[in-house]
């Protein structure tokens, strides 16, 4: 009431003052009336944010939509050299006010549809690309840091077996990965774990075999594992079925001194008693001193190659009398060398066969008639022959520096399979012996 009082005392006042005054004041409020309406309805008008012509949340104001488009492509440069949406992003004003979303609300929507194009270093591996990171320098780390993992020694020399570049690249900004993931995936490994189930009938040597990896390898990955007590349905973490995006290669030159040992000589007497026999001459070891150039692919010795050799003593052959009646009956032939590891428990694992003291490159013979079933690298034990005799059993010969037989060859008992070496998984030059009986290793000292 107090109001349209007020608005009558104006009216009257108003209708007094002269015409020119009451003109210019009817101007002046329409221009007043006119500010306040343009003003309400810019405070009001909401903003439709649409990426490639579709809506996708209507919020506030377009200040709001801005921000936090912004927020979203600061938080992708981090890993990338440089930024842009994919999608095409419009603002568009709205009358609707029944859907405004919050900021938070807001960025939750265009996380999940909002995706950018990124520009990055990119490695690539005989010209193709393999994986991007997020600049030069973080490549530079990663390839560095690759190396570094497969360190043997100051005394190599590391590169890599294949050609790679770093270009830059355009790519999708989920794609870039950090140093720790490049890394494992130039490594071959996988970032989820993979699992094995066992089943009825399975034995550890049956599950690594499969796999392409050796036994203990499996046991490594699987700390606490007793393959005595494997049961079915049990889940077993497996290892290196992979193959690595690039090889790391490690050279050098080394020289040492080695014993040769020449094979015993045996001569048959008829005037010996069966059974007897007598050293007629003593044998003495010979030395030589040795330069090796050593290869060695990702962290395994591959090839060891003899670029000059001297010898120093020169080595006495054992000559041995015996009777010159034979058994009916005889074992295979035993490898030969001291043993320096032998078959059972060691550093708390299983050591599945002997290890046998041999000179690098010396012939090893196969230890009885039968057929070649593997020859070739495998996994820690480098490069490995088996041989298949029959009746269940095969011998297994590893850390092989060359073999001399393929799969599917005959072989003869004493037949040469290849030349004692240091290849996989081995601290020197030596002949890792197995002999496995129905997928079960045996001690090889009861079969030789």
């Amino acid at each position: 009431m107090q109001v349209q009082d007020q608005l009558s005392t104006f009216k009257d006042w108003l209708q007094k003052q002269p015409k020119v005054f009451k003109q210019g004041m009817a101007g002046f409020l329409a221009v007043v009336l006119l500010c306040g309406i343009v003003s309400m309805v810019k405070t009001s008008a909401a903003c439709a944010v649409e990426l490639d012509g579709k809506v996708v949340a209507v919020v506030k104001n377009k200040e709001m939509a801005q921000s936090v488009v912004n927020e979203l492509m600061k938080e992708q440069q981090k890993n990338a050299i440089t930024v842009k949406p994919e999608q095409t992003i419009t603002y568009k004003t709205s009358r609707s006010h029944n859907e405004v979303v919050s900021k938070e609300q807001l960025q939750k929507l265009l996380a999940d549809r909002l995706t950018f194009e990124a520009t990055a270093a990119g490695i690539k591996v005989r010209g193709g690309l393999k994986l991007a990171v997020k600049d030069k320098a973080t490549a530079e780390k990663v390839l560095e840091k690759l190396k570094q993992s497969y360190s043997m020694g100051s005394d190599y020399k590391v590169s890599f077996k294949e050609p790679v570049q770093i270009e830059e690249v355009s790519l999708a900004s989920n794609k870039i990965l950090s140093e720790e993931t490049a890394i494992k995936r130039l490594k071959g490994e996988s970032d989820v774990p993979r699992y094995y189930t066992v089943k009825e009938g399975d034995t550890l040597w049956d599950i690594a075999n499969f796999f392409k990896v050796s036994p203990e390898e499996l046991q490594e990955a699987n700390p606490g594992f007793t393959p005595e007590t494997m049961q079915i349905d049990q889940k077993i973490k497996m290892v290196g079925a992979l193959e690595p995006v690039v090889n790391v290669v490690a050279t050098a030159e080394t020289t040492v001194k080695e014993e040769t040992v020449l094979p015993q000589q045996v001569k048959k007497n008829p005037k010996l008693p069966f059974g007897q026999s007598k050293v007629i001459q003593v044998g003495e070891r010979g030395l030589k001193e040795v330069t090796y150039q050593i290869i060695a692919v990702n962290g395994m010795e591959t090839e060891r190659k003899v670029l000059n050799a001297k010898v120093l003593k020169e080595a006495k052959a054992q000559i041995v009398e015996r009777s010159a009646q034979t058994m009916v009956a005889s074992r295979g032939v035993r490898p030969g060398g001291a043993v320096l590891s032998p078959f059972g428990t060691r550093n708390g694992r299983m050591h599945t066969g002997v290890d046998l003291a041999r000179a690098y490159g010396s012939v090893v013979g196969s230890y009885n008639s039968g057929k070649v079933v593997r020859a070739g690298w495998y996994g820690a034990y480098g490069n490995c022959v088996d041989v298949n005799h029959g009746n269940g059993v095969v011998t297994r010969y590893a850390h092989l520096s060359s073999i001399g037989v393929s799969v599917g060859q005959t072989v003869e008992k004493g037949q040469a399979i290849g030349k004692v070496g240091s290849t996989g998984r081995s601290t020197g030059p030596h002949l890792h012996f197995e002999v496995i009986v129905n997928g079960t290793p045996r001690n090889p000292l009861n079969y030789i």
